[in-house]
């Protein structure tokens, strides 16, 4: 664990104005603001996967405030006094980090839409990069902000990315599924 604290000293101590407010607004970005920008694109786009969406990520949320609750892990700022709380204090527990799992199903299904929107290897990359780096700046804006330890971001992860992946193959199973009784229905008559 020492070595997670020697990270968030790190990172903290290259603090600025303009890194504290960066940080908060990537941190919120990765939260209730990406949440709502991705449901209304989908709405809009997409709203079969929307459904499947709010289906892994209730999920996501749900596993995440449970095992928050058993861990009952403090938060860095409140464990050690050579870290400092940017922002608000947050009352609840440090691991795993929901806002890191949050990212991670907005950058996964954000990620699945466009790659079904774009066929081209070039754009495709774009993609993998853009989330990527969206989850990255979110997991070290917890740590920068002194809300989160390495393995709590790393565990927010972990856990919306099974989530995520296993709620993306439901999805298409179900899709082939009715595709498949459709073709059967069709060929009946």
């Amino acid at each position: 664990m020492d070595f997670e604290v020697k990270i968030i000293e790190f990172l903290q101590a290259g603090r600025s104005p303009f890194f504290d407010a960066a940080f908060q607004v990537i941190s919120q970005i990765g939260s209730v603001l990406g949440v709502l920008a991705l449901c209304v694109l989908l709405l809009i786009f997409r709203r079969k996967l929307l459904g499947w969406y709010l289906f892994s990520y209730g999920f996501v949320y749900l596993f995440v405030n449970l095992l928050k609750e058993w861990v009952q892990r403090p938060r860095p700022y409140n464990a050690f006094d050579s870290i400092s709380y940017i922002g608000d204090a947050v009352m609840d527990f440090s691991f795993p980090s929901g806002h890191v799992a949050c990212a991670t199903a907005i950058a996964i299904f954000l990620g699945y839409f466009l790659w079904q929107q774009y066929k081209g290897k070039g754009m495709r990359t774009l993609i993998v990069t853009f989330c990527s780096a969206f989850v990255l700046l979110v997991a070290i804006s917890r740590m920068y902000l002194g809300k989160h330890y390495l393995t709590d971001v790393l565990a927010g992860f972990a856990i919306s990315a099974v989530i995520c992946t296993i709620g993306i193959a439901l999805m298409r199973l179900y899709e082939k599924s009715r595709a498949k009784k459709k073709k059967e229905k069709a060929n009946e008559n």
